[in-house]
């Protein structure tokens, strides 16, 4: 039986140990607040840039660059998170990368936290820094220009990105989902337009639009990811805390009983001591 001087310091441990939680999670709690105050990716933007492309694959604009070429390796980008209190989430984005990652694929990971799972498994791959909360236009433009240049050069064929998609503060999903080569499913709703100029070239043209889609799509994947990450973190805490909860229970049902047995004891000693004086 562990000694009630023992139990005592270590349910005194655990409750510091659970208000030090308790505001490691308003802290958490008050940043996935704030970020939500940030203007949201505008849905409407990307969509009518989808909708010039459909215009211009309608109008029979050809390119390499829109052609998938399996035989080439692929590129996977994995938007793991820089701080701690995510383990299972950036598990969770690793495994996901294991289970499509081909030997001749590349891997480029942004935040410390994924490249440092990678390292213990011996992936090879290439880092960038986090955008952090403010999503940082001069890092994604970084990441950006460094996946164009590969798939431009033709070095991979193919481009994913695996992030945690925001659901919502109970719920993170995660996504695997292709950037590059742009789909083309979207012409087939579209008339040609029999008067569209194509300047100076269809491959200059769908090169400009790929890198300013990528600008605006790369956003929305960091602000999901972002919020998933805060949102996980505050019930990774929410969870420390429950658990906590159940071990200094058990423990002060352990202490009390310490006591109780300790108080028996002195009295059944008592008793006896009072009974022997009694038949002498």
């Amino acid at each position: 039986m562990i000694p009630a001087g023992r139990l005592k310091s270590n349910m005194q441990f655990n409750r510091n140990l659970g208000d030090l939680i308790e505001v490691m999670k308003l802290a958490a709690t008050s940043q996935f607040n704030q970020f939500r105050l940030r203007e949201e990716p505008s849905l409407d933007f990307v969509q009518l840039l989808d909708e010039v492309f459909a215009v211009l694959l309608a109008s029979g604009i050809k390119s390499d660059l829109l052609t998938p070429n399996a035989a080439l390796p692929a590129l996977i980008l994995v938007v793991s998170s820089d701080e701690g209190f995510l383990g299972e989430l950036n598990f969770l984005l690793v495994n996901k990368l294991m289970d499509i990652k081909r030997p001749q694929d590349s891997v480029v990971c942004v935040g410390e936290q994924g490249a440092h799972y990678l390292r213990e498994i011996e992936v090879n791959f290439s880092s960038f820094d986090s955008p952090g909360e403010k999503i940082d236009p001069e890092r994604l433009g970084k990441i950006r220009d460094y996946i164009l240049k590969q798939y431009l050069s033709r070095a991979v064929g193919s481009v994913y990105v695996i992030y945690s998609r925001f659901i919502n503060i109970t719920s993170q999903q995660t996504e695997l989902e292709a950037l590059l080569p742009l789909a083309q499913d979207a012409s087939s709703s579209r008339k040609p337009l029999s008067n569209l100029l194509i300047e100076p070239d269809a491959r200059s043209v769908i090169k400009g639009w790929i890198k300013f889609w990528l600008d605006f799509r790369f956003y929305q994947i960091f602000w999901s990811a972002k919020l998933a990450e805060f949102a996980a973190r505050i019930m990774h805490l929410e969870g420390s805390v429950q658990e906590l909860g159940k071990i200094n229970t058990h423990l002060r049902m352990e202490y009390f009983k310490y006591l109780h047995g300790l108080s028996d004891k002195s009295i059944r000693e008592l008793s006896a001591s009072r009974l022997l004086e009694k038949n002498k």
